[in-house]
Parts: structure tokens; C-alpha cells; sequence
């Protein structure tokens, strides 16, 4: 079930890390979403996923124009272990 809480239960700092261990909560703001609050593994599941869709988008462009050096050079990056997470 989706959480949508209002920016004032934010106050509740267990709750809202409860509420946010096993899905995101959407924090509202003015009857505005305004933040996700999200647990540390579904962070880095999405930042994975994210890297793998650069890297495919990366990937599919250089084997159609042959001359995309850009993603060469990120890839070799990436197996040397020199791409910073954002």
C-alpha cells in the first residue's frame, strides 16, 4: 500500500522510519508531493538500476554510431572501479 503522509509527521522520526522499511513514503507538502523517503537498500536498488539503464543507453548508442568513445571510456571506468556514485 502506498504511504502518502503530510510534512508535519515528519516530526515522528520512528514512525516515518517504520512506515519506510519496506516501501517509500511520499512526504506532502502543500498537497504537493514534495520528498520520497526511501530505506538505504531500496536507495541503492534504484541507483543500481539507474547505472545499468545508462550504461545499456551508453551502450546501444556507440553500437549504432561505432564512434562513441564516451561510453567506451565510461565503461572502462566502471570495471577499473573509478565511477563515483552520485
Amino acid at each position: 500500500m502506498t504511504r502518502i503522509v503530510p510534512i508535519t509527521e515528519m516530526k515522528d522520526t520512528v514512525k516515518m522510519f517504520e512506515m519506510s522499511e519496506n516501501e517509500p513514503v511520499y512526504i506532502m507538502k502543500d498537497g504537493y508531493c514534495s520528498r520520497v523517503l526511501l530505506n538505504v537498500e531500496m536507495y541503492n536498488g534504484l541507483k543500481e538500476i539507474l547505472l545499468d539503464l545508462e550504461l545499456e543507453e551508453r551502450y546501444r548508442r556507440s553500437e549504432v554510431d561505432r564512434i562513441n568513445e564516451d561510453a567506451h571510456m565510461f565503461l572502462k571506468r566502471l570495471l577499473e572501479g573509478r565511477v563515483q556514485s552520485v
